[in-house]
Order: C-alpha cells, then sequence, then structure tokens
C-alpha cells in the first residue's frame, strides 16, 4: 500500500494506519474526466429484453444491513439502504485495476477509468448532466479494481438517471481516438503532479524494486511512455474485455425506494448481456524473494525518508488481522516503539508501519521521516532492528496486554464509525470486492479484536525479514534465505464461521433546509456569560459534535507574542490529571476525539462524542485545556517538526512561487517584518520558529487563555444536562485581567499587476497562480451575482469554462480553477486562477486563460449555465447542512455574526434571484486581467 506523506503525519495515527490497511490498493482518485465530441468507437451490443420480460435480482444474503442480489447476467448489487439519510450514494465498482495490464498497457486501467467521463452515444456531457442535478461524482483507480461513485441528495429522477447512465457506459461507451488525444495529455500531467512528489515517487520505486514479476510493482498510473503512445484499439478491446456484468458490482448506499431500486436495475442493467468467454484472470505469482533490495532516489527538495517493504498474504489471509495489529502496535502515538524509538528523541518527524495484502500478496511497509541534519545510517538500523524484532531489550521492547487492548479498543471505534456512515461504508467494501468479497471487511473487524500477542510476534518474526525486504541497495547474502507466502484458505472455508455485526442506533431523517434547521436550534447564554447554541438531531450512532470557539484580544498586540498556534498543538501531550497516554486512553474509552487549533486571537476546540460519553468526554477536554501540562520535550518535536518541514519545502514549486511574489505584496500593502500582513520569507518563519520558546507559549497561554469570550455549538443526539455541565467545567475559567477581544476589520489594498517565474530544478509539474485583489466582502450587493459568474468561468466540475477549454480540449493540465475569496467583515476579496501543467507548456497555458477571460467578459454567461451554477452552489449548501460537524460550524458562524437560519435562507434565495445580466455585469465591473499578478514556478528551460 502506498502511504503518502507530506512533511508531518497525522496526529491520529492509529486510526489512518487502520484505514489504510483496509484501503486495498494504491487508487488513481480524480476529477472525472467531461464529454467530448468524438466519433464512437466500436461499441458492445445490448442484449435485447422484451418490455414485458424484466430480469429478476436473485436475493444472495444480509449482513450488517447490507442485503446482496445477483441478476442472471452476473451483476452483484449490495444495497445499504438507510432512510434516515438525506443522500444517496451509487457505486459501481470493475475487477479491473492494473495488475490487469499487460506490458505496454500500463497505466491502461487509469486511463480507461478518464475515457468513460467522455460519454456514450446516448449520453454526450456526463459531467454537465451530473451538474444539473447538483451530483458529487469521481472515479478511482487501484492495483485490483475501478470504481465510479456519485453522491447526491435523495432525489428518485437522480438515482434514475445514475443507473441508466452506468449501464449505458457499461456497454457503450465512447472510447474514441480524439478523445484519447486531449485526455492523454491530462493523464501525463496527473503523472507529473505524481513525480514532484518524494514520498510518492520513493514508494513507487521501492515497489518496483519489490516485485520482480508481479504486476503489483508496476504504478497505477503507469509510466509516460505508455500515458503517450498506447493505440486506441487496445484501450477499446481492454474496455470490452473487463467491462460487463458479471465483472461488476452494483452498490447503492443512503436514501432510496429499495422495491424502486431493484425495478430500476432490473430495467437498465438486466438487458446487458453476459460475454460467452469468461473474464480473464491474471495468474503471474511472485516467487519468494532471495535477499535484500535497496533503492536509492535523488531529487531536488523534500527532506531524508526511509521505507522498507516486506511481502505479506493476499488479504483474504486470516494473517491479515495480525499484522494490522502489529502496525498499529508499532505506530501509534505516544504508545508506539517506533513513536517513542524514533520521534519521541526527534530522530524522526515521523514514523510507522502500514499496508495490507491485495487480492494477491502484497507489501507492508515500515518508514521513517527524518530531519535535514539526521544521521541517516544509524537511523536505518534502528528503524529495521524495531521492525524486523532484533538487537537488545533496550531498542525492542515486547508488547503488554494493555498495549493490545487499546488497539482492540481503535478496531472496535473504527467499526463504529464505519457503521454510522453507510454511504462511506461502500466505498471501504468497494476496496475489498477485487480481493473476493465484500464481507471480508466484516471478517476483519471480528479478527482483529482476537488477535494475541503470540499471533503478533509470528506474523512479526515469519515476514519481518532480512531476506524479504526492500529498502532501497544490492547486498550478496551469504546464504539464500526464502520467505514462502502461504496461500490463502478457500473463501467457504474462510467465511464459514463470520457472524453478523451489531448494528449501531439509527438517526432520524431531518430536512437540512433552514427553516428546518432553526426550528431544531436553541439559543440561550448560561449564568457564566457563555453562549449556547445547541441543534437537537437524532444522529446514526448517537454522534454528537461540540464546537467551542475562545476569543481575546487585538491583533497587533497578540501577534507580536510568540508560539500563539503551538499552544493548541501541545494541549493533547497531557494534563494536571492525565498524561499523553492517559488522554489518548481516556478519549478512546469514550468513543471520543478532542482537537484544539490556536491562533493569534482565539481558539477553536472541536468534541466529537456520543450522547452517553459527552459529558465525561467534555470534562476530559476541559482538563486538558484549563491544566495543560505544555511539556518541554513535546515543545522541542513541535519546532524541530516544524523547522524541518519549511527546510524541506524549499525548492517546491509553492513554496519558490510565493518567494518570488513575496517582496512585491509587501511592497504594496506598505508592510514590513513584524506587522501581521507582511508576508515572510522561508528563512525568516524558521528565524521566528527558532526564536520562540516554551516560555513564551507558557506566558501567552496564561495571559490569554480562558473562556472569558466563549460560544458552544452543539449538535447532534444531546445528552441532558450539557448546558449545566458546559457552565460547571468552563463558567469559571476566567481572567479579569486578559485584554478583551477586538476584531480586526481587513481592508482592501490594490496590488499593481506583474510578473514572475521561478525555476523549481528537477520538478515534473509546474504551477501558475493569476490573483487580483478586490475591494469586495460576501454582504456586497454584487456577491452572489459574482459568486456565480466565477463559478462557471472556474468551479464546479468539469463542466467549468476553464475546465472545459483548457483540461477537456486543449489537454494542458490534469487540475485548473477559479475562486473568489471575500469574507464577511471589512472589503479585503480576491479572485484567483490556478492550474498545474508540464513546463514548457506555460505560455500556451496563460495565453489560453486569458482568452477565457475575456470571452468571459465579452460573450458573458448563458442562461444555462447560470441554471447549473445556481444548482450546483444550492446543492452544495443542502449537503453540508446534512453533517452535524458543518453544522456545528455554521451554528458557530451564525452566532458570530448575530444571525439566525432566516439569513441563510436569505441568502440561497439572493443567489437564486441572480439574472443573467446581473452575473455578466457583475464580471466586468469586478474581473479585469490588466490587474492580474501572475506567478509561476517550474523546471523551465528558459526564462
Amino acid at each position: 500500500m502506498r502511504i503518502k506523506l507530506d512533511g508531518r503525519m497525522a496526529r491520529g495515527l492509529g486510526v489512518a494506519l487502520l484505514g489504510l490497511a483496509l484501503a486495498v490498493g494504491q487508487a488513481q482518485p480524480l476529477p472525472p474526466p467531461a464529454a467530448a465530441k468524438a466519433k464512437p468507437a466500436a461499441a458492445r451490443a445490448v442484449a435485447p429484453a422484451p418490455a414485458a420480460v424484466v430480469a429478476q435480482p436473485e436475493r444472495v444474503r444480509e449482513l450488517g444491513g447490507i442485503e446482496e442480489y445477483r441478476l442472471p447476467n452476473g451483476l452483484q448489487v449490495l444495497l445499504f439502504p438507510d432512510a434516515t439519510q438525506t443522500t444517496t450514494t451509487v457505486n459501481i465498482t470493475y475487477r479491473v485495476g492494473s495488475r490487469h495490464e499487460a506490458p505496454g498497457e500500463y497505466g491502461m486501467a487509469h486511463l480507461l477509468e478518464h475515457m468513460l467521463f467522455k460519454g456514450t452515444e446516448r449520453q454526450k456531457d456526463i459531467p454537465g448532466q451530473m451538474a444539473q442535478r447538483g451530483v458529487r461524482f469521481n472515479g478511482t483507480t487501484t492495483v485490483d479494481r475501478t470504481n465510479y461513485f456519485a453522491s447526491f441528495n435523495a432525489n428518485a429522477d437522480t438515482l434514475a438517471f445514475l443507473l441508466d447512465l452506468e449501464a449505458d457506459r457499461m456497454a457503450n461507451s465512447r472510447v474514441a481516438k480524439a478523445d484519447l488525444d486531449t485526455e492523454m495529455t491530462v493523464v501525463r500531467n496527473e503523472f507529473e503532479r505524481g513525480e514532484n512528489q518524494p514520498f510518492a515517487v520513493l514508494s513507487q520505486r521501492v515497489n518496483a524494486a519489490a516485485f520482480a514479476w508481479h504486476p503489483y510493482g508496476h504504478a497505477t498510473i503507469g509510466p509516460r511512455s505508455d500515458i503517450e503512445n498506447v493505440p486506441i484499439e487496445k484501450l477499446q478491446a481492454f474496455y470490452k474485455r473487463y467491462y460487463r456484468p458479471d465483472n461488476a458490482t452494483l452498490l447503492i448506499a443512503g436514501q432510496f425506494d429499495k422495491a424502486a431500486t431493484l425495478a430500476l436495475i432490473s430495467r437498465h442493467f438486466g438487458a446487458v448481456a453476459k460475454p460467452a468467454t469468461p473474464v480473464p484472470q491474471p495468474y503471474t505469482v511472485e516467487p519468494a524473494q532471495d535477499g535484500e533490495r535497496t533503492v536509492v532516489v535523488r531529487r531536488v527538495g523534500g527532506q531524508p525518508i526511509l521505507l522498507a517493504s516486506y511481502h505479506v498474504p493476499a488479504i483474504t489471509h486470516p494473517d491479515t488481522a495480525p499484522l494490522i495489529v502489529y502496525g498499529l502496535l508499532m505506530s501509534l502515538q505516544p504508545s508506539g516503539q517506533l513513536f517513542k524509538q524514533l520521534v519521541e528523541p526527534k530522530l524522526a518527524v515521523a514514523a510507522g508501519i502500514g499496508g495490507a495484502g491485495g487480492a494477491d500478496p502484497g507489501t507492508v511497509s515500515a518508514f521513517a521521516v527524518l530531519p535535514p541534519d539526521a544521521d541517516v545510517a544509524k537511523i536505518e538500523t534502528q528503524l529495521l532492528d524495531l521492525a524486523e524484532g532484533r538487537g537488545d531489550g533496550r531498542t525492542v521492547k515486547p508488547f503488554d496486554e494493555s498495549e493490545l487492548a487499546r488497539v482492540r479498543d481503535i478496531a472496535v471505534n473504527s467499526y463504529r464509525q464505519q457503521m454510522k456512515n453507510p454511504e462511506a461504508l461502500i466505498q471501504q467494501i468497494s476496496g475489498l470486492i477485487a480481493a473476493g468479497d465484500w464481507r471480508l471487511l466484516f471478517q476483519l473487524m471480528e479478527d482483529i479484536p482476537k488477535v494475541t500477542l503470540a499471533d503478533v510476534e509470528r506474523v512479526r518474526a515469519a515476514y519481518f525479514r532480512p531476506a524479504n525486504r526492500t529498502l532501497g541497495r544490492y547486498l550478496p547474502a551469504d546464504k539464500i534465505e526464502r520467505v514462502d507466502i502461504p496461500a490463502a484458505p478457500s473463501l467457504s472455508a474462510r467465511l464459514a464461521s463470520l457472524q453478523g455485526p451489531p448494528k449501531v442506533e439509527e438517526g432520524e431523517q431531518l430536512e437540512p433546509v433552514p427553516a428546518v434547521l432553526e426550528s431544531r436550534t436553541k439559543r440561550t447564554t448560561l449564568p457564566s456569560g457563555i453562549a449556547l447554541h445547541t441543534l437537537q438531531k437524532q444522529t446514526r450512532g448517537n454522534t454528537v459534535v461540540v464546537q467551542m470557539q475562545l476569543r481575546w484580544g487585538e491583533r497587533d498586540a497578540t501577534f507580536a507574542r510568540n508560539g500563539t498556534g503551538l499552544v493548541g498543538q501541545l494541549m493533547d501531550e497531557g494534563s494536571a490529571s492525565y498524561t499523553r497516554q492517559q488522554l489518548q486512553d481516556a478519549l478512546i474509552k469514550l468513543r471520543a476525539s478532542f482537537n484544539v487549533t490556536s491562533y493569534d486571537q482565539g481558539a477553536s476546540i472541536f468534541i466529537s462524542a456520543e450522547r452517553d460519553t459527552l459529558l465525561p468526554a467534555l470534562r476530559v477536554a476541559a482538563d486538558a485545556l484549563r491544566k495543560p501540562l505544555l511539556p518541554q520535550d513535546a515543545f522541542d518535536r513541535e519546532i524541530k517538526a516544524a523547522v524541518a518541514g519549511i527546510e524541506a519545502s524549499r525548492q517546491e514549486p509553492g513554496v519558490l512561487r510565493q518567494e518570488a511574489t513575496r517582496a512585491h505584496y509587501n511592497k504594496a500593502r506598505g508592510v514590513s517584518l513584524g506587522h501581521p500582513d507582511y508576508v515572510m520569507s522561508v528563512d525568516e518563519r524558521i528565524a521566528n520558529l527558532k526564536a520562540t520558546t516554551l516560555d513564551d507559549v507558557k506566558r501567552f497561554y496564561a495571559d490569554y487563555w480562558s473562556a472569558n469570550d466563549a460560544h458552544v455549538s452543539a449538535v447532534g443526539a444531546l445528552p441532558d444536562g450539557l448546558a449545566a455541565e458546559i457552565d460547571k467545567l468552563f463558567g469559571d475559567w476566567k481572567k479579569p485581567a486578559a485584554p478583551k477581544y477586538v476584531r480586526h476589520i481587513q481592508q482592501h489594498v490594490t496590488v499593481p499587476p506583474a510578473r514572475f517565474d521561478a525555476i523549481a530544478r528537477d520538478k515534473a509539474n509546474a504551477i501558475v497562480r493569476l490573483h487580483e485583489t478586490l475591494p469586495l466582502n460576501s454582504e456586497d450587493p454584487d456577491y452572489p451575482a459574482l459568486e456565480l459568474a466565477v463559478h462557471i468561468f472556474g468551479g464546479g466540475g468539469l463542466e467549468s469554462r476553464l475546465s472545459e477549454r483548457v483540461r477537456q480540449k486543449e489537454g494542458l493540465t490534469y487540475g485548473i480553477g477559479a475562486s473568489l475569496s471575500a469574507g464577511y467583515w471589512g472589503n479585503a476579496g480576491s479572485f484567483a486562477i490556478q492550474a498545474s501543467y508540464a513546463p514548457d507548456k506555460r505560455e500556451r497555458v496563460i495565453a489560453v486563460v486569458q482568452e477565457e477571460v475575456a470571452r468571459m467578459g465579452t460573450q458573458g454567461v448563458t442562461a444555462a449555465e447560470l441554471a447549473r451554477a445556481k444548482k450546483d452552489i444550492l446543492e452544495g449548501r443542502k449537503q453540508g447542512r446534512a453533517d452535524p460537524g458543518a453544522l456545528a460550524g455554521g451554528l458557530t458562524s451564525l452566532a458570530e455574526r448575530g444571525e439566525t437560519w432566516a439569513i441563510a435562507q436569505k441568502r440561497d434565495e439572493a443567489l437564486a434571484a441572480v439574472t443573467v445580466e446581473q452575473a455578466n455585469a457583475a464580471w466586468r465591473k469586478h474581473i479585469d486581467a490588466k490587474n492580474f499578478i501572475i506567478s509561476t514556478a517550474g523546471d523551465f528551460k528558459s526564462p
């Protein structure tokens, strides 16, 4: 499994690794390509079905609330209905990925995924049709499977459209040379983007060395040569070979009518013929590795990384569960041995073990990301000693039962979180379908809590051995040593004792519209002065989300203090009542999460729990917030990691582009070092971090942190006594001497147009940004019209003007978009366009973008474009209001502005009322290409 890592590892490492282990294969997610005009390629015939005879699905089984059906043509159907959801997700998974590709075809599965968004003879504009219906859609490709998924606010007509579409493009997709010619360059740019990421490049090189014969050694995206030269005939043959009903699984989750949906599936998919020949299956088996293998990658930028991969069985093998547990035991913070031996003493910035096999035997990897000044050879030895369980007792310590119990609790919590969200669950299941059976997810969830310490030591001894390792060097061995990977047992035997999983509590169906939300909202001022806004909603699994906002001080005074952001980062390091480990364990037991983000003038605290655990979780959080340890060793780690991350970013295109432009912005704003609006250089940011002391952090906490000005928002299955508990825990957290909060109102400053080009050596992908400052805020009468115009120009999906021209027609970029920024207070707005591209296409990309800006001004938008943009934005707002976390943030924003949900309704109505004339007038008034600050960065061969 490839692990992407940019600088620092997420704090939730244990849960992240569990997710990585279960997400089989290397996914290549992308915003899906849209339709383009092309002559139809050879389409596979759809078997005619008499109107009176419809192939009926046969019910196979039910497990965990998921019902399995099978059509006579072999199509597998999984339904996970949940009437309490307000959305529906349709996912179709084909059992074809990069392991099915032959030499000369590498990357074909992924390229075909792009091509299937080019349309059929009946559905010529798939992205446009999706946008008209407010559908969020995407596709991903891994080594084992390809899937296409779409999520939308529950609507029977939209569901019918998607089922018709998926059945149509299963058999009749247009795979045409004209489309390939432009899409090839889009995929090539995606390849180039991946080549800019040191960890991703190292992972691919290690994988290639680890697999001498098996196609898991080939990157899913493929090499540049195959992307550029694949014949259309091979792509068409690949499509007809693998896109067929008996090689696919259709998954539907959320709110839908089961009987009506089964009838639609029968109508649309039942007529798709099952080919007479069976689906071809790969048969290559990787032989046992016969010695250590080593790879070295040298590139500009980044920081030292060590990655050791070990062959393991397919995910269907019983050893998968103890391998997952072993990775968690080694990686959890702060208990994991890799964290304690490498990260805690600041030898590494991040370290962990993760991964699993796929449909075939795969790899598990141990990694360490190092600071620039690290002793790489010494840490490499320590990493391998720890991963392979060798060395003396001081280096490798035996695991104990308390650590194992913690991992079991994490596994149980992870399962509960998955079961609360049916739509996310089917994405997880999609990754296991290609491995043989969707029920493997439930089997793993049953297996993990049963893993013993003896199981863990057994798999470490069996697979984490030098002869089975690829590190990235060739060293002759004194003797031949091979590790034979055992074959997985038959699925019938493997799944014979599988029990049905317990169900989580069901939620209620609540229409996420402002009027309904307002009827559920209560606003209270507690005796202590804390503002409490709640929204009662019966959520799946009794989830409750709490957001607390603390505010203090004046901008200039707080900006002058060092370490303001570090306070929040150190909050999970322990308190007067809890060590860091005890704090983590308490939250695990409570099925809760606790996150703190701090900044100059305040802090945001996020707590997620369940109805019966929220009040205890608040008590734990209160102890951490009011009596934090703020330890020296943790502070030192944070500083070292931050400095290492900045140092590693010096040669990244985004950083180099900002370095080139910052003096221009600083001059226009009339600011110098020490002013809050000043853009610091890389060296200045590092100097600021190095000048910060723990005493700075502690003094700032002592001077400012309190609930003098506090607001709490809570959404979900609220427990009784919430208000009283909040007032008890935080009501007396007062600091009379602390400076009161004074809002800074940011004012517009004109930044003159200019052009900057930065050289980013050894980077395959280049970037461009066109930026204009605007005197605008979100309450300006022009804002709704300009928001829509910008969305039409460069927002939404692939139907935007920019995507249609620069990506779809010209094939110059994998990603391009435009954005409008305008806050509620002040008038410091801005408009920006950003894109990636091959370095030699820089001037063409800029020219085409400027042509499209000019065309917007002269031709304006159409009524159809405006209607589609309105639908997309309003449906997106509605979807956002269905999420408890987003609702809590919405309550906080409304409270900060003294508004109710009625204002949100008025904003929706104002956007819906915008006319074509207003949208065009707003664009012509505010957007002017002559005012753009244009900046680029890439490995340009000439200035």
